[in-house]
């Protein structure tokens, strides 16, 4: 399990990342080899009300906070990568 610090740190990075567009298709790749072995892609279509995801900084905070999870080390690019994906497949925020 991660330490208290190293969560922060990720929080920290997710909430710097670039609002520019990322690289969604390298990010559907990291999300498919890193991310679908803890949940399936349909999480992120369930109701809102049951969602923790309401806007992009959210998207941003909870991709760090579940890549931390992980225990792998992620770079601002590759978070940025995923969030880019993951807005473009299922939230529609606009990135």
């Amino acid at each position: 399990m991660p330490r208290p610090s190293a969560v922060a740190l990720l929080l920290a990075l997710a909430a710097a990342l670039p609002a520019q567009a990322q690289d969604a298709r390298r990010g559907r790749q990291l999300y498919e080899t890193h991310c679908l072995t803890c949940h399936y892609e349909h999480v992120h279509e369930r109701a809102r009300s049951r969602s923790t995801v309401h806007s992009l900084e959210d998207l941003k905070k909870e991709t760090a906070l579940r890549a931390g999870l992980t225990g792998l080390r992620f770079t601002r690019e590759d978070l940025a990568d995923i969030v880019a994906y993951l807005d473009q497949s299922h939230y529609h925020f606009g990135q």
